[in-house]
This record gives C-alpha cells, structure tokens and sequence, in this order.
C-alpha cells in the first residue's frame, strides 16, 4: 500500500495496463459483443444469471510498449520515492534511509555513496569546536585523544609535539618516563628500562626508623622487625628473633595451607596435586607424585592422570589442553583448494585435475565427461549470487555480508551475534553492519568498530602491600598514591569525591585517604575486622561494602563506617572479590572455599540472594562488572582463565585461558575494550582484549612489581550517575536506607536496614534493640573466656552456636541446609529476600540437648549475676549506710528508708513515663516517626525528664554525703542509637 501510494494515480494505471495486457495474452477471452448482454425485460428468476462479464481496455498501440515498459522499470520516478522520517536521512537514489548520525560519520552506508558527500560534510561539519581538536576540515577529536599515545588522526598529528617534561620532583628514565624521585636506586625497576637503578651507591636504611631486608636490601619500618609476620620477600625480618616474638601469626584457616610467602592461602587439598598454586610453589616441593597407570593419560604442565579414552576426544580434559594435541583426525578435503577420491580418500589439488593423470588411483579426478565442462554457464550453476567454475565441477559463493545456506542459497550474516564484533552497540544490516557507541564515548577514527571515552585519561590504582600507586594508561606513567601501608590488600575509590579506600588485613582495619594527598589518611572501620579481602564503594547511595574471609561475612557501612550492618554471613565459606552496582541495586562476589567455587550475587539490602555461576570453577580470585554490556569478568587462579558472563549468570564465553599470563591471577577490571589483572607469579599487570583475549600485553615489565593485590581502573564512565531513592528524609528510613534489587519495573528501590544489634519494627522503616543480639555476644565472650580443651566449649560449637547466630537461625558454612537455601538463578516473582538469615521454620535442631544447655548456661548467669548484685549491694549500699558517724539507731533507720523511698519512687515513675522494664512503652515501641527533625543526629539529646522523686525532710537529714544518682530516661529512639 505505501508503494502505490508513493506511484499515484499515473503510476497505478500503468501498471494496470501492462498487467492486464500480460494476463489477456495468457488467458483467451473472447472479445465482448453486446448480445451477450441480457435483454432489458428483467432477470428470468428460474435462471442463474451469470455475472456480467468486464471488457477490456482498448487494446494499446504497440508501439507503445518498448517506450513504457523501459520508463517503469529504470525510473525511480516511476515507482516512488521512499519518504524517510525526520530522524532519517534520504540516500540521493530515494530508495534507502539511513539514520541522520549516520551522515558525515566517514562510512558510507548509501549504495551511493551520497551520505560522504564531500560538499554537504564540508558545509555541515565546518569547523571544530574549543573542546576538540581538529584532524582535517572533515574531522575532528577530543581534546583528551591528544597526546595520549595512541594517533587517532589519518596523518597522527595528534601525537605531534607531545614532548613532556618532568617534574623537579621527579626522575626523567632513559625512555622519557617520569617516576617519583624516592624511586631511584630503591631496587624496583620503576622505569622499566632499569635506567633509575642504574649507578646506584649501595643501599642503607636510616638508622633507628628502617629495618633492612637480608636478600633485596629493602627497607620496612623498624617496628615491623620481630613483630610476628614476615614483612620481608625473604622472611629475614623475622629471624633470630626472641622465643617471645615468634608467635607467629597465620591468616590462613585450618584447612589451608600457608605458602612461603606468608601471604597466600590454597586448599590443603591442592598440596601435591602437580599444579602449583603458592607463588613459590611451596605447595608442590617435596611431593611423592604417584605416575599414571597405563590406561591413564598424563597432562603435560601439572601431571594430573585422566581415563585413556578421554585423550583425543575433542574435548579438552587437561588444563593446558596436552590430551588434544597430535591427535590423528580425518578432516574432510576443501572443495576450494582440493578434489577428494571417492576410494582413497586422498585430497588432491585443483590444479591436477583434468590433466590426464591417474592421482586418485581409479581415475576419479579424471572423468571424461566432466572435464572441461562449465556448468556456471547453465543458468548460473544454480547458484544464487556468485558461481565459481572449477577443472572438475562447480561451487557456489555469497557477497561479503552474506553466508551460504545449503549449496546455492544465500542468507545474511548477523555480525552481531559474534562478541566483540562492535565495542558497545551493533546495528545488523543486510549484507553489513553499523557500529555505535553509547552516551560519553565517540568511534575510534581508525577503528569504527571500538569506542574510546570521551573525557578524562584513565589510569589504574592497585596495591602493593606496602603502598599504594596510579599508573596512567596513555604514558604508563607511575605515581605513588599512599606510603608506607602495612598490608594492603582490597581498595576502591569515590570518584566524585576524589577519595580512595583500602583494607589492610594486617592490621584489620580499613582507611581512607584523598587520591591526591595519601598521607592525610584516616580510619573508617577501626576494629571488628578477620581478613577482609574485598571492599566495593557505593558511589551512589554513599556505602562501603566489603568481604571477610575471616568472619566469613558481607558487611555493609556508612563511608564513615557507621551504621555497620552485616548482611550475609549464611553458607560465606571463603568470600574473596565484590563488586556493587548500585544503578540497578546489586552486588556480587565470590566464593572459592567450597568445592567447586562459586559466584552470587544479591540485592545490596541482602536480599534475593542466587547462584549465578557454579560450575568450571576453582579459584575464582577477582571480580569487576562491565557497566556497558552488563556482563561480569573474573579470573580463577586454579584454572588459569579469564571468563564473563551476563549479570543473570547466562551467556557464559572463556574469554583467556593462559598458563603463562594468568600463572596465579589475583584481581581484574575492565574499561573500553580491554580486561587488566594483577598477577602475583608474574609481578606484573596484564591487559587483553575483552571479547577474544588476543592483543596480550604487560602494563608493567614481569617482575617489577612485588606484591601486587588489588586493581582497578579509575575513570569517571566507571562510576556513571544514578538517582540517590534515599534522599529526602534518608528514603523516611531511622538507620540505614540501602538500594533495592531492580527485578522488574515494579520492585521497590530502597529498603530500610538497621545497625547490627538492632532489628527492624513491623513499620519497616525504625529500628528497636535485639535482645537476642545481646544474647548471642554475651555466649561468644563465654566461649572465648572457656579453654580450648573444655568440654562445655566443644557442647557449644557443636550445638548451640550453629543455631543462634545473632538471633536468627543460620546454619554451619558449607553445610546442607546452607547450600540448600541458595537459590539457583531466578525461578519465581516470590520475595527471596531473607531466605539466608530469616529462621526457618520447617526444621528443628536436637531440642532437648540445646534446651538443657541453654538453660543450664542461663541459671548459671543468673545465679552468678544475682551474686554480684548481692556483693556490690553489700560493699556500697550497707556497707555505705553503716558507716555513717551518727549514734542515733532511729537516724540510721530513717535514713535507710529513705533511701528505699527514693528508688521506689524511682521505679514509679519509670512505670508511669515508660511502662515497662527499661522505661520502654511496650504499646508504642514502634511509634518513632519521621518529622522535619529527621535529618537531626539520632544521638541528640534535649530536656530529658529526671525519674526521681526525694522528700525535703531526706534531703536536708542526708546534706552533702547522701547524694542522689539522676537517671535520664531515654526514649526508644534514643537508646536504639545507644547500640550503634
């Protein structure tokens, strides 16, 4: 219809005629007479009259034919022009509509070229604005492409004049690098060509500040020397050491093993298994390696047996794939290049048949009747585009952009189902397709397949135990961000903010400090902390969020560190990595302490917690999230791979497996089109592509870097903005307001957290004590304070410890009913959200041996507070009154009863203000509401009522040695934040 609307009136009728003129050739139809027609007496009603028959149109000369047929089938005139729409740019042929970006973009996307048009690009790019740099008066480039290292103009003028100079703080290596100063001669080659390690005086640490290292000549701090861990490569600063000062330390559990460098941790399991996992390959020193039995095949690298019958399965089996390599495999011949014999199977060239030569051995490349015969001369050999005429038979081909289906049929190729095709978004067309770029970046002049960022130069933050450094990604320049740090291990950054966080697992705290200041640090979270190995940033709700493998649990805090809240501690056996996307309000880590290892994620409120990956792996150290393409990344230092999959843990592709570059892989990010890891084997930083892991590179030499833990790469597109749900008012939230999981278009976004030691009202927005909190604190300072060897400890880790677990029901990690309650992807609409720590009611410990405890263990408190209560009342209170220097017994017994006057009174009035133990008013417990003084600290106080009451007769007999103890009454929201 839209094409006979685009022909008119004209058009339409003469494609009428020539079609009615086609048919009335075909069909013979005798001419019309006017007898047929009946007479004008009327119908005869015992007759079916037959329809009246329509004449044809006069015959046209035919003459005319030749003239009309050539106008109707070359002029587009003819046929209509295409009408494109005001987003849409019409090709000069008015057959094709492109999108307007699309135009002056240096692709030609018209058949005719007409969307280049030189005059109309020149006329509608002019010249370049102030924040770009002009390549050519049709093209023009950000300013933050210039001198970036990377050309990006035709004629790479851009690179032009780049000659940068350093700093009089700095230190110009031979190849032009700029380092700190303090880097030369330390023993590191910063510069990377060793030139500021070169005429070096020997080295010396400062006397009474600085320990000196025996193998490396590096110096620590003095009072790292003999203090329990080993803070150099070569253990010397814990030698010859007091028996005292040997207590030692290990941060590894019970079922690991503690490699030579005191710092990383494998399962005991991986001890001897051929592989080497410790850095130093501690693990597989001194192992009695049985050899594989004869029907077994042993993989080259690590010496792992396999079943024989795996070897050449097409699968690989062995982790450098060692069982498919010289595999004898039948592949069939190319019919391009080579004619295949029916009898020997032989692949013979092209080129020897038809030469009168027996080379298949039945003269099968010699038939006579075939040879010299052109069957793309028959109507094009039956194929549809292109046929290709060989010595003994004939194949089909398509045109670039399509694929042959079957032997002759043409289809187009979809080159966006192969990842990697286009950086960010992929546009299929017939026969080609287009490349765009999202908000912020701009194709790469010459690649318009990648998309590079617009603004700012990104750089790469990672620790080094010791400190922490800034690499830049266009000049590789290195600076040094924080001195002088115990153990750093996991960091991340605000952006907005400009400041950058840390764990160091040494000290058990986690810091903070401005990226362009690191010696202003300070202390976030100070204490509480095992060993926390991960740490995200919330940039958009103001969060920290990080792991401990330790405690083995998901914490969640103010930037500040207040309002610490834990959020999942449930079937946590060994969580490493983390990372938040608080956009769409989801967090994911890993898990390497069960067999297989494992990825989750869950809603950063701790809700709606799943599986996401449970198979194919081992040791999956690192995580990052691509933002772009909503896929996670991570490495696995067991398989030596790189691997990615969509955020609902679908789509899963290997991105790099490389025994070499991911020896022992530790963290991962990712920006544009590359994926960057840290790798403690190497002592380096590696980068690869994304999508097929080619263009391998070091950032750093190999063996520069000792150490290296955490990375990430620091640009402002990794931290995008999103909308704060939580302000005003805090989201009407008393403690913590946390993002929800977007799992539909109507989940909620924000969800209402309270501290630990709290627990959320039936309001969902306050929060009140947990006496159960109280409780499971009080049993643990007994435990901790009980012998190790004592039976009553041993009663309670068995039974009652797995059962109270901060007032909820939690069960031992790695056990059943853990694993259970983890939801396999997302299988149903239904909130999942506390399936973790909520109690569950359909199972039931062994009552009876957990009820005698606890109430053996509560009649033993109570009896032993009761005590104190009774010794201290003796000491102070009678011991207080008789002692009073009057020789009156009626004085000394008026003034006792006064006494118990006053704090009866006191209980009084405690039941008339609050109602109940504590002062609390049971009946409006949950009645704190949120007004204007919502964004008032919790902790503030005003006019509080005294709960006492004191005749003037008793405080006239007491005078100045009788004195009252004033207790204020505080108010349920008051005492909450008490707990805080």
């Amino acid at each position: 219809m839209k094409l006979l609307g685009n022909l008119g009136i004209s058009g339409i009728f003469l494609l009428y005629v020539l079609c009615w003129s086609d048919l009335s050739q075909s069909l013979t139809i005798p001419p019309f007479r006017a007898s047929d027609a009946r007479p004008a007496l009327g119908p005869n009603p015992d007759d079916k009259a037959p329809p009246p028959r329509i004449p044809p149109p006069p015959p046209l000369p035919s003459v005319v034919f030749p003239v009309v047929l050539p106008i109707v089938r070359i002029s587009p005139t003819m046929l209509g022009a295409l009408k494109c729409s005001d987003t849409e740019f019409q090709c000069s042929n008015q057959q094709h509509c492109i999108p307007s970006r699309w135009k002056c973009d240096g692709e030609h996307d018209c058949s005719d070229g007409s969307d280049e048009d030189p005059q109309m690009c020149k006329a509608v790019q002019g010249s370049c604005i102030e924040s770009d740099f002009e390549c050519s008066r049709t093209l023009c480039i950000p300013l933050a492409w210039v001198c970036d290292d990377s050309p990006d103009c035709p004629d790479s003028r851009d690179e032009r004049n780049c000659n940068a100079t350093c700093t009089s703080s700095e230190f110009t290596c031979k190849n032009g690098r700029c380092i700190v100063s303090h880097w030369r001669c330390d023993g590191n080659n910063d510069c990377t060509d060793n030139s500021d390690e070169e005429n070096c005086p020997p080295r010396t640490c400062t006397p009474g500040k600085d320990f000196m290292c025996k193998n490396d000549s590096s110096c620590i701090l003095a009072n790292w020397h003999c203090d329990g861990e080993y803070d150099c490569a070569d253990g010397s600063d814990e030698k010859g050491c007091s028996p005292d000062s040997m207590n030692i330390t290990s941060r590894c559990g019970k079922l690991e093993f503690e490699c030579a460098d005191k710092i990383t941790c494998i399962h005991s399991s991986w001890v001897c298994d051929a592989d080497v996992d410790c850095p130093d390959g501690a693990d597989e020193k001194d192992c009695d390696r049985p050899k594989c039995r004869s029907d077994q095949f042993e993989c080259r690298t690590n010496g792992d047996c396999i079943p024989g019958h795996l070897q050449c399965s097409g699968m690989p089996e062995c982790n450098d794939g060692s069982d498919e390599e010289h595999c004898a495999t039948s592949t069939p011949c190319d019919p391009l290049t080579h004619f295949s014999c029916q009898t020997s199977g032989l692949c013979v060239s092209l080129d020897k048949i038809c030469d009168q030569r027996n080379d298949c051995g039945d003269w099968g490349d010699e038939p006579r009747d075939r040879c010299g015969v052109n069957e793309c001369a028959t109507e094009n050999g039956g194929c549809a585009e292109i046929c290709v005429d060989t010595p003994i038979g004939h194949y089909c081909e398509c045109k670039a952009g399509f694929k042959l289906v079957g032997n002759s049929t043409c289809e187009d190729i979809n080159e966006c189902e192969t990842p990697g095709t286009c950086s960010q978004l992929c546009v299929n067309e017939k026969g080609t397709f287009k490349c765009e770029c999202v908000e912020g970046y701009l194709r790469d002049p010459k690649d318009h397949t990648r998309c590079k960022a617009v603004e700012g130069h990104a750089s790469l933050l990672f620790a080094l135990r010791r400190d922490i450094r800034k690499i830049s990604l266009d000049h590789l320049k290195m600076t040094l961000i924080v001195e002088k740090t115990r153990s750093a291990t996991a960091l991340d950054y605000m952006f907005r903010t400009g400041m950058i966080f840390w764990t160091d697992t040494h000290e058990g705290k986690i810091y903070k400090a401005p990226i362009d200041e690191g010696s202003a640090k300070s202390v976030v979270v100070e204490e509480g902390l095992s060993n926390a190995d991960g740490l995200a940033i919330d940039w958009v709700y103001n969060h920290i969020y990080w792991t401990d493998s330790g405690k083995k649990d998901i914490a969640v805090a103010e930037l500040d560190g207040k309002m610490r809240r834990t959020l999942i501690k449930d079937g946590l056996v060994e969580p490493r990595a983390i990372a938040v996307n608080p956009v769409d309000g989801w967090m994911y880590w890993t898990d390497w302490g069960v067999t297989p290892g494992r990825i989750e994620r869950a809603g950063m409120d701790g809700s709606r917690r799943e599986i996401i990956v449970s198979t194919g792996l081992k040791w999956p150290n690192g995580l990052t999230l691509d933002l772009v393409q909503e896929r996670v990344y991570w490495v696995d230092a067991k398989m030596n791979s790189i691997s990615s999959v969509n955020y609902d843990g679908s789509d899963r592709r290997l991105v790099l497996q490389s025994h070499s570059a991911l020896a022992h892989p530790f963290s991962i990010t990712t920006f544009e089109d590359w994926v960057y890891w840290t790798d403690w084997a190497n002592e380096t930083i590696f980068k690869a592509n994304k999508f097929t892991g080619k263009e391998l590179s070091a950032i750093i030499p190999p063996n520069t870097v000792k150490h290296v833990m955490s990375v990430h790469v620091y640009h402002a597109y990794r931290q995008p903005d999103g909308e704060n749900h939580c302000t005003p008012l805090n989201g009407r939230c008393s403690h913590l307001c946390l993002p929800a999981p977007k799992v539909n278009e109507r989940s909620p976004l924000i969800s209402c957290g309270c501290p630990d030691g709290l627990v959320l009202t039936n309001d969902g927005q306050n929060c009140a004590p947990d006496p159960a909190f109280n409780l499971h604190h009080l049993l643990h300072r007994m435990q901790d304070a009980l012998p190790d060897d004592s039976m009553m400890k041993a009663e309670l880790n068995r039974t009652l410890f797995p059962v109270i677990g901060g007032g909820k029901r939690i069960s031992k990690p790695g056990s059943n009913r853990g694993q259970n309650n983890v939801q396999r992807g997302t299988e149903s609409g239904m909130d999942q959200g506390d399936q973790y720590s909520h109690v569950s009611s359909s199972s039931e410990p062994d009552t009876n041996t957990i009820a005698g405890i606890v109430i053996g263990i509560l009649s033993a408190l109570l009896v032993l507070v009761i005590l104190v209560v009774l010794v201290l009342y003796r000491h102070f209170f009678v011991k207080g009154s008789d002692t009073m220097n009057f020789d009156n017994p009626v004085y000394r017994k008026t003034t006792t009863e006064d006494r118990i006057s006053i704090e009866k009174n006191r209980y009084n009035k405690s039941l008339n203000n609050g109602g109940g133990h504590g002062g609390f008013n049971n009946s409006t417990s949950s009645s704190i509401t949120i007004s204007d003084e919502a964004e008032e600290p919790l902790t503030r106080r005003e006019s509080q009522p005294i709960a006492i009451q004191q005749s003037s007769s008793s405080q006239s007999r007491l005078g100045h040695r009788g004195q009252c103890q004033v207790q204020p009454m505080l108010s349920q929201q008051e005492e909450a934040s008490e707990y805080v």
